[in-house]
């Protein structure tokens, strides 16, 4: 039932367009031409007879290809052979009865047959073009799709011919390398003379296959590229290369494996730190508690002392360790109150004094220093941290001077050693978090935090901290502190 449902709808269809009564109205003429002659005997309109109307019916059905072809043409295979078999209806009553010639029968068929095959024919044909017609909007379609979605794309897209000239490049593409349509690629990407062999997938992806291969620029821009084969529109087989810059990405990359590398060396570092002074305090302790030996009050004042130092080398590694920790996590704020840095530097450098006892500590305080609003344990410790580093990698004896002065409207404090120095290329990477200099270090000990805490400090004191320094003649690290009163907090 849905299947003539469907049939009566498409006829009534069919009924109501235009082309069917264009196709009606053909036929109609041609059935009265090829009925003419008749039509005039039987109606006695002697005026109107002519021999052009009793002449050979084959001339007259030669009319009918008109409505034939016309119906292959409008309703395709189905319509012309619908017109064609009502041609034939109407050709045989004249063949059987009217027509004076030979084989009329035979004659009738064969042009049924013809017209048939043409009007089928012109079916076929208008469906082969408006295939082709669709076929070739929906390529455009597609196309104008895809080149608008490469319009879009902020990776750079580039067809590139056999012959190494570019034919297409997408904003992206032109924001990164500049207009390069019909130049050489190897011109506009890498400013060569010639193709870049070594480097060069060009071949390969002409050849079928699809590559895909980071390529590093001198000036240090990084890409990722995917090259694939693509059929342009003049049947050339070409290459559709996408580029991504991934120079941040591969810094990053970078940046994590060096602080992988960084952290490897905490551990190892820290593990270390940690183990020597717990072995030293096990065995102060266990010498302490052999009863078949009696020590003398200095020995036993003398191993306590060193569980003290120990102890205190252990605890200020932790301390060090959970400082950082806080400051990342940003709960460590500094409390800042009215204070001198007169009184901080003299406090810092009395307790080194006690703890380094073969250093020479001077300080060098200038006239009226100012009071800063800062916090008062906060800027002690990056004392205490400078001036460690600077006992640390200085010989016992040799002098470390710290001075504090007003420059520009900042208290300018600096630590000054005579140690070895740091190398140039090594004074960007001394506040880096776990980095430790190769110089020689003649304490024990260090985990690479203390002037990355420092930094921190500082930074949050709206203050500025560097280093200068000179091999073979000692080290000056600088920090700057904001000169401000309570009522500016």
């Amino acid at each position: 039932m849905s299947g003539a449902t469907s049939y009566r709808r498409t006829a009534f269809a069919v009924f109501r367009t235009r082309e069917f009564y264009i196709l009606l109205s053909l036929f109609a003429l041609c059935t009265l031409l090829y009925y003419f002659g008749e039509l005039i005997d039987y109606a006695g309109w002697s005026s109107l007879r002519r021999d052009f109307f009793y002449g050979v019916h084959d001339v007259h059905r030669l009319f009918f290809l008109a409505p034939i072809i016309y119906a292959g043409h409008s309703f395709r295979v189905k319509g012309a052979l619908i017109v064609t078999f009502a041609a034939f209806i109407v050709f045989l009553p004249r063949a059987l009865i009217v027509t004076p010639f030979t084989d009329p029968i035979l004659r009738m068929v064969l042009f049924t047959a013809v017209a048939g095959l043409v009007g089928c024919s012109a079916g076929v044909i208008r469906n082969q073009f408006e295939r082709r017609t669709h076929l070739e909007a929906l390529i455009t379609t597609e196309r104008d799709r895809l080149l608008s979605i490469f319009d879009k794309m902020e990776d750079g897209v580039m067809i590139v011919g056999p012959d190494y000239r570019i034919r297409f490049m997408n904003p992206g593409m032109v924001r990164e390398f500049g207009e390069g349509i019909a130049s050489y690629c190897y011109e506009c990407l890498h400013s060569f003379d010639s193709p870049c062999e070594q480097i060069c997938r060009l071949p390969n992806v002409i050849a079928g296959a699809t590559e895909r291969w980071e390529y590093n620029f001198p000036d240090g821009r990084t890409y990722d590229v995917i090259a694939s084969p693509f059929v342009d529109s003049d049947g050339e087989i070409c290459q559709l290369a996408i580029l991504r810059n991934v120079t941040e990405r591969k810094q990053v990359e970078l940046e994590l494996i060096k602080l992988d590398k960084l952290k490897s060396e905490l551990l190892s570092n820290v593990s270390h730190e940690v183990r020597s002074p717990l072995t030293s305090i096990k065995g102060i302790v266990g010498s302490l508690l052999q009863k078949d030996i009696e020590l003398d009050d200095e020995t036993q004042e003398m191993l306590l002392v060193g569980v003290s130092e120990e102890t205190d080398r252990l605890a200020s590694l932790v301390t060090k360790v959970l400082d950082m920790s806080k400051l990342e996590a940003g709960v460590w704020k500094p409390e800042k109150e009215l204070c001198h840095i007169s009184d901080i530097v003299n406090e810092a450098v009395e307790r080194e004094k006690w703890v380094f006892k073969n250093h020479i500590f001077q300080s060098d305080l200038g006239p009226d220093l100012p009071e800063m609003y800062a916090d008062y344990g906060q800027i002690r410790q990056v004392l205490t941290n400078l001036l460690e580093n600077a006992a640390a990698y200085s010989e016992e004896g040799t002098q470390i001077t710290v001075k504090a002065r007003t420059s520009d409207g900042m208290i300018e404090v600096s630590v000054s050693d005579q140690g070895l120095g740091i190398p140039e290329e090594d004074l960007s990477n001394v506040f880096i978090k776990f980095y430790r200099g190769e110089q020689g270090r003649q304490k024990p000990g260090g985990t690479g935090l203390g002037l990355a805490i420092s930094q921190a400090i500082v930074h949050n004191h709206d203050g500025r901290i560097w280093a200068e320094s000179e091999i073979e003649h000692g080290s000056t690290f600088y920090f700057t502190l904001p000169v401000g009163a309570a009522s500016e907090a």
